[in-house]
């Protein structure tokens, strides 16, 4: 069969893009998947960074923190990133795991080494109590995120606290499926619900007395806390002296172990409520002061003094 001139231009045409587009063709199939763009994932994917944590913007997940907060120290371990701690206050003691792969100390929350923090270049530095405002001038002008945390004053707050920390690494949105739990609020979920299954006994009523012999009322962890055992008696807001105490008939006294029963009556108010049939039983501030998973000891100081 005898083809024309122009015929076989037209035919040559032909091959030649069809050689281009399977030289293409090969050519992306060779490329790592990671350098294909799937443009219509892209724009339907849900990322979980940037996240607002404490009034601070984080464009991603925090790869190194400093902890100037036993609390804080231990409920980043507790969340599996002791690992991520690169810096922590002298108080840092538990778990000892967590002050074991952590070389640095960095001083208190009420003296921190700014220049030793700064050094060890840390994606955000975490403390409940707050550091001043020059302080946190200058983390900032070196780049370091100073997510404003606060110590619990009740539940939702114990549990908003996890939830907090849990995004500096995890961040906030679904992880590109809405069936999927969000993982900083599974952590404060978790948090919440574990003190609560700790609970082995009931109180009926009681109040507690801090270490300095005041009361604690509403708005106070500890108040919060043995809520779960029973009614808190004392109605006041916060820490107050144990004026017209005399008056409240608990059936316990739940007070710190700092504290003896002979210091307890040197109140006159308590001393009335320990005449008044009042039973002491005395638990570990810490476990107050320092919010974390261990916050549960607590009920088992309480049951196993009840048991004896």
């Amino acid at each position: 069969m005898k083809i024309t001139k122009t015929a076989a231009i037209v035919l040559f045409g032909i091959l030649g893009l069809l050689l281009l587009s399977g030289c293409e063709k090969d050519e992306r199939s060779s490329l790592p998947d990671e350098l294909i763009v799937n443009n219509s994932a892209a724009e339907t994917e849900e990322t979980a960074f940037p996240v607002t944590v404490g009034g601070v913007l984080l464009e991603s997940s925090a790869e190194r923190v400093v902890s100037l907060s036993p609390a804080v120290t231990e409920i980043i371990a507790e969340l599996g990133f002791a690992d991520r701690l690169c810096g922590i206050s002298v108080y840092c003691d538990f778990p000892e795991s967590a002050a074991q792969n952590t070389t640095e100390t960095v001083g208190s929350n009420e003296n921190p080494d700014i220049e030793k923090i700064i050094a060890l270049k840390p994606n955000a530095v975490f403390t409940l109590s707050g550091l001043s405002e020059r302080d946190i001038y200058t983390l900032n002008a070196a780049g370091i995120a100073v997510p404003e945390l606060g110590a619990p004053r009740s539940l939702e707050d114990y549990s908003k606290l996890y939830r907090d920390i849990a995004a500096v690494f995890y961040g906030r949105e679904l992880n590109g499926s809405e069936k999927e739990t969000e993982k900083a609020a599974q952590a404060g979920n978790s948090a919440r619900s574990a003190l609560e299954a700790a609970v082995t006994v009931q109180l009926e009523s009681f109040v507690y007395v801090t270490g300095k012999l005041t009361l604690a009322g509403s708005g106070t962890f500890e108040s919060a806390v043995l809520s779960l055992l029973g009614e808190n008696l004392f109605g006041g807001e916060g820490y107050v002296e144990p004026q017209n105490a005399a008056e409240l008939s608990p059936k316990y006294i739940v007070a710190d172990s700092s504290l003896t029963e002979t210091e307890l009556r040197s109140s006159a108010e308590i001393a009335a409520i320990l005449d008044g049939g009042a039973v002491p039983l005395f638990v570990t501030a810490r476990c107050f002061e320092r919010p974390t998973a261990r916050t549960a000891e607590i009920f088992t100081e309480i049951s196993e003094q009840l048991e004896d």
